[in-house]
Order: structure tokens, then C-alpha cells, then sequence
């Protein structure tokens, strides 16, 4: 049954779509609801997770012939296959018999089979066989493929959008490719080191809006990112628009008291939903958040090394990565506490320092049309 926005309305005591819009323009957050609501949760995976591109993988998981990749967009399951003919396509991970997962980790295969009763596919999608099928009157394998969703490369990364019809990825991120593509260039070069996960027990926005803002920089992480990087105002800059987000500031501490004089600094950019990637001169990472409830989360980031750089600062700065996502981790977990408390209706935002939380809160309010 769809859901009725009068009734989450009403229920919840929400006001009225341009009235929450009104009360951001002002400097509130979105109200606490929207960080608890099963009703809300529910409607992100169907308007926001359902149609958005989301990053799946580094294109290496699917260099060759064969290769496939299993991820996830909000809650479908998806997989990404490097086909005979040299294409990318992206299906729902879900065998059309009774829906158990084609595949449950990534690989390579010349076909796919479904470990429960053996239906088998191509890495076109199309069915090939299905055990005793040729038993059933009028059961055509031609007829019966994996749904299909869209799939783009963006520079190395594989993004994919459950919508098969979605538009170009390239219609969300021109705003910020004058940025990003220098960091992708230069990311491209770097080597895998390690992917770290985390699972959270906070709403998803919570964490998002975390990873936009570095107002918290200074204090959260005084002896991990702050300690590394500059984040006073006057260094560490912002930038927004509906469906990107940029950050930049300059290296302010090296072991070894080594001077970063001249370094190009730490360069991050989010896409909304979930998707994010950064860099700086030693090390470089993207990653994805994704809902698992409406109070839990779950995030993997994948961390590159810049070839010949300092093993020892790239130690350093792997485990302060490490470090700094622990830290905001557990205080997205206290702030859930905070929202699902009921007595606070609202946050208030200071917009010079958390212009991108505003942004972020605004293109979800559009995206869920209350």
C-alpha cells in the first residue's frame, strides 16, 4: 500500500513540505522525525535510494570478461557484470524463480547460476536454464531475464541507480567535475590498501550530514583529522549545490615534523545521497552509506596509498582515517539517542560554518515531496 504523506504528517506532527523548506532557509534541521520514522525510512528507499546513483565499486572488480560485483543501492540488491562483448550492466541480484540472491559475493563466472535451485543466466541477464523446466507446459527461458538498472563509470569508480531509466550520472555531478576530475586523475594512480567498515546505530542522515560539515572537526577529532589538517573557517572551505558537495583545506602536521609546505592538501566530495571520495598527497579513499533501518546504518570506505609515498605518514594516515570514522561513529550513535528523545524538535544550524548540512536537508525534503 503507498504510503500517505497526510498520514506520516499527521502522525508525526509534521508540518506541511514548504513550511519544513521555510524552517531551513531560517538555519532549523529537519525535524526529529525524520531521523526515527518507520513511515520515513520507508519512502527514502522508494524516492531517494530507488532512483539515485550510488557508487558500487572501483572498476578494477570488473576489469575482465566474466568479473562481477555484488553491492547494494538502499535495499535492492544489486550485481554488475563485465559481459562477453566488453559491457557493463547492472541487475537486481535476485533470481527470478523465488528471489534468492544470484550471487553473494563478487567473482568471475561465464554464467550465473542461483545456488538455490540452479537457475542460470548469462552475464547478459537472459536466463539460459532452469532445472526440470522443460517438464512445465508453455515455460520459455527466452522470455525470463534479471531486472536490469543503469549502470555508469565515473572516471575508475562503477556508480549504479536501481531506476533503469534514470538519467545521465553526469546530470548530478557537472557542478562539481571541475573538481573531481583532477582528484579522480590523481587518485587513479593510487594503490589499495585496505576497506574499512562500520556499522552504526543512527539514522543514515546522520551520518551524511556528519561527513558534509567539518564545524566538528576541531573538537570531535582534535587528535585525528583536526590534529592533521587545518578546519578553521578561514582554511577549510565549502561548497554546495542540490546534489554535490565539496571540501578543501591545506595539511597542517606530518610525523617527523616533515613541513607541508607546498602539498596540495585533503580535497573531498560528496554525492547524494551517499556516495563520497577524497584525497590528499599520501593517501585517498571513497566510500558509501547506506540504510539498514531507520536507526542503523552501515558504511564502507576503501583506502588507497599514493605510490612511493612515506610508508610511515601512510600508516599514520590510514590508521587516523581509521580513528576519525570511529569517532564520528559514536557520535551519530549518541545523537540518534538525542533525536528519538522527543523533547528537541529541531537543531539549530549555523549556516556560515554548516551551509552543507542545509543543502543536504533541502534535497531530501524535494526528494521525499512532503
Amino acid at each position: 500500500m503507498p504510503i500517505q504523506m497526510e498520514d506520516i504528517r499527521t502522525k508525526y506532527g509534521l508540518p506541511p513540505h514548504e513550511e519544513i523548506l521555510a524552517a531551513l532557509d531560517n538555519g532549523e534541521t529537519l525535524p526529529a522525525p525524520f531521523y526515527f520514522a518507520p513511515e520515513i525510512h520507508r519512502l527514502e528507499q522508494e524516492q531517494i535510494f530507488a532512483k539515485s546513483w550510488q557508487y558500487a565499486c572501483h572498476e578494477s572488480a570488473v576489469a575482465k570478461p566474466g568479473d562481477y560485483a555484488v553491492t547494494r543501492a538502499g535495499a535492492v540488491p544489486i550485481i554488475v557484470t563485465h559481459g562477453r562483448d566488453g559491457e557493463l550492466r547492472g541487475f537486481v541480484n535476485v533470481c527470478r524463480h523465488r528471489l534468492h540472491a544470484i550471487a553473494e559475493a563478487s567473482g568471475n563466472k561465464p554464467l550465473l547460476q542461483c545456488p538455490y535451485h540452479g537457475w542460470t543466466y548469462g552475464l547478459d541477464g537472459k536466463l539460459k536454464t532452469a532445472p526440470r523446466s522443460q517438464r512445465e507446459k508453455k515455460f520459455d527461458c527466452s522470455t525470463i531475464s534479471l531486472e536490469p538498472v543503469s549502470v555508469e563509470r565515473w572516471d575508475q569508480w562503477i556508480f549504479v541507480n536501481p531506476d533503469p531509466a534514470a538519467e545521465p550520472l553526469s546530470s548530478f555531478t557537472n557542478d562539481i567535475r571541475t573538481h573531481s576530475d583532477q582528484l579522480n586523475s590523481d587518485l587513479r594512480e593510487y594503490e589499495f590498501q585496505v576497506r574499512y567498515e562500520y556499522d552504526m546505530n543512527c539514522n543514515w542522515k546522520l551520518w551524511a550530514e556528519n561527513a558534509v560539515e567539518c564545524y566538528h572537526c576541531p573538537t570531535l577529532h582534535k587528535s585525528s583529522f583536526g590534529k592533521t589538517y587545518h578546519t578553521s573557517p578561514d582554511d577549510y572551505t565549502v561548497d554546495s549545490t542540490d546534489h554535490t558537495i565539496w571540501h578543501d583545506g591545506p595539511i597542517k602536521w606530518l610525523p617527523g615534523d616533515v613541513d607541508p609546505a607546498g602539498l596540495e592538501g585533503f580535497r573531498f566530495a560528496f554525492t547524494f545521497p551517499s556516495s563520497f571520495f577524497a584525497l590528499d598527497d599520501y593517501v585517498g579513499f571513497i566510500g558509501s552509506v547506506q540504510p539498514v533501518g531507520p536507526e542503523k546504518c552501515w558504511a564502507f570506505v576503501d583506502m588507497y596509498a599514493k605510490p612511493g609515498a612515506d610508508p610511515i605518514i601512510v600508516k599514520e594516515w590510514l590508521d587516523m582515517w581509521d580513528r576519525t570514522l570511529i569517532e564520528d561513529k559514536k557520535a551519530t550513535d549518541i545523537q540518534q539517542i538525542g533525536y528519538n528523545s522527543g523533547r528537541v524538535r529541531t537543531g539549530r544550524l549555523l549556516l556560515d560554518s554548516e551551509s552543507p548540512l542545509q543543502s543536504f536537508m533541502r534535497t531530501t525534503v524535494n526528494a521525499l515531496a512532503m
